[in-house]
């Protein structure tokens, strides 16, 4: 069952399994013989785990921008060079038809006799179940208690057993005595109506073999020794065809549905197919609804199940935009299939330059700020590395690839890169968005505690090992000419 709900026959998933070993014993015998010498790992770990202090500070675009002032032409300029963000978004007008379970029953008819017949052949089922009422004397006892001491428990529990076949009308007060239950003693061992499957087995196999106001033999449990006594017993009642009449019609409906959507479904995805450029021939075979939706882009967020992925490249396809052709049917859902066709499609579009003039001046002062903030940097980065006076930078801060806190990666990078043969070294850091750093490294701080890591060092072996593993495998690619066309989806099964 499992394997069937993964779309797989069990032959498919022993075929997939058995290439997923032939594979590893492949690259396996690379990897697991691959070490790392002592120097090596010793050279990695250092870089890793040495430390540097340093000082910076950042030159953020927000401290420029108020200062430039864009020309009309320099923004006419700007929105020539990046026209493709100032566009409308595709987008079509689209038809589809959906097949659902919901529309399959609408066509199921049920007869009287199917209706009843379904009956007889489940009345076992619609059964309530019997139920006992019995009171208990429980003599507890570990099961993994010496023989002797669970002998002893069996001996009593014997005693007890043989007063109650002489006078059982003691039953109440000697399970009030005996009975080690704390739930069921201060009660005479009342433990009320429970049906089949409520006990442990050979206690409830005891009650349901005894007649009422029978008294059980004594019955071993994984709790110790039981005495039984059967109180009531209560039969259910016989139920009739109209007071399930209801459940059953629901039940017997969605069981055909299923059967009917099956064969719908077949017609359905003939139909879209082979009558390509009208989604109105299904619609009328099958009694379905044709459904509009106007604006439709990439982008547009759809309710389910219409928000499938699939459904919007299908309708954003060539064949659907230049051809107007029905996309296939595409299961959107659990029995939900859905065909679509565009009916009007509009493509993107460049919008004039007056209706976007106030997202141009902003993109134009984003990039124009990102520049002079960049530019600022580097001069200031030549100036600070011929002569250090004047140099206005943060306080000191110990920095490590090990331990990268908040720091942003490009400067730590850039910090941890920078040759140290001569200090104190200068470096510049181009943090994106977020301007342009220029730090001074003072000094190197050796890695602490690196020849206890044993652990850390494992861990480069470990890499090392996935490292080769991966240059044999494209290795193997290379020699027999593999080329990936298509990446595996993320969704897809794995052995």
């Amino acid at each position: 069952q499992l394997v069937g709900s993964q779309g797989m026959t069990p032959e498919m998933y022993e075929n997939r399994v058995r290439a997923d070993l032939s594979s590893r014993q492949v690259v396996n015998g690379v990897m697991g013989s691959s070490f790392a010498p002592a120097a090596l790992s010793g050279v990695a770990l250092e870089a890793y785990y040495q430390q540097r202090e340093a000082q910076w500070t950042v030159f953020k675009p927000a401290d420029f921008a108020a200062r430039l002032k864009p020309t009309d032409e320099e923004l006419r300029q700007h929105y020539q060079q990046h026209v493709a963000r100032y566009q409308t978004p595709e987008s079509v007008d689209i038809e589809y038809l959906m097949l659902d379970l919901a529309t399959a029953q609408k066509g199921v008819v049920l007869n009287e006799a199917d209706v009843r017949t379904y009956f007889e052949q489940n009345q076992a089922r619609l059964q309530a179940k019997e139920e006992r009422r019995a009171s208990h004397i429980l003599f507890a006892v570990d099961a993994k208690a010496p023989q002797a001491e669970r002998d002893k428990v069996r001996a009593q529990a014997q005693q007890v057993l043989a007063e109650l076949k002489k006078a059982p009308q003691r039953f109440a007060e000697l399970a009030r005595q005996h009975s080690k239950d704390p739930g069921s003693a201060a009660k005479g061992g009342d433990l009320d109506f429970f049906a089949r499957g409520a006990m442990v087995k050979a206690f409830e196999e005891a009650a349901f073999s005894l007649n009422k106001g029978q008294i059980s033999d004594l019955v071993e449990t994984e709790f110790g020794y039981h005495i039984l006594l059967i109180t009531d017993i209560r039969q259910p009642k016989q139920a009739s065809f109209e007071s399930q009449r209801a459940s059953l019609e629901a039940e017997l409906r969605r069981q055909q549905a299923q059967r009917k959507f099956a064969e719908l479904a077949e017609q359905f995805t003939n139909l879209v197919y082979e009558q390509s450029d009208s989604l109105q021939p299904a619609a009328d075979r099958l009694k379905l609804e044709v459904h509009k939706m106007n604006g439709l882009t990439r982008q547009s967020a759809l309710a389910a199940p219409l928000n499938n992925p699939k459904l919007l490249a299908a309708v954003f396809s060539a064949d659907a935009l230049e051809k107007k052709r029905n996309t296939e049917a595409l299961e959107v859902g659990p029995s939900q299939l859905v065909a679509a066709r565009v009916v009007h499609h509009v493509p993107a579009a460049a919008l004039p330059y007056d209706k976007v003039q106030d997202n141009v001046r902003q993109s134009w002062l984003t990039q124009a700020a990102l520049a002079a903030a960049r530019q600022a940097g580097q001069e200031k980065l030549t100036q600070w590395k011929a002569s250090a006076d004047g140099a206005v930078l943060g306080k000191a801060e110990v920095l490590s690839r090990a331990n990268p806190n908040q720091w942003p990666s490009a400067l730590l990078e850039a910090v941890m890169h920078a040759p140290t043969s001569s200090m104190p070294a200068w470096v510049g850091a181009d943090l994106g968005n977020q301007g342009y750093a220029v730090a001074r490294i003072n000094k190197v701080l050796a890695a602490p505690d690196l020849a206890a890591r044993q652990q850390e060092r494992a861990q480069f072996v470990q890499w090392v090992g996935t490292a080769e593993g991966l240059a044999y495998y494209n290795h193997l690619k290379e020699r027999f000419k593999v080329v990936i066309k298509e990446p595996r989806p993320a969704s897809a099964v794995q052995p």
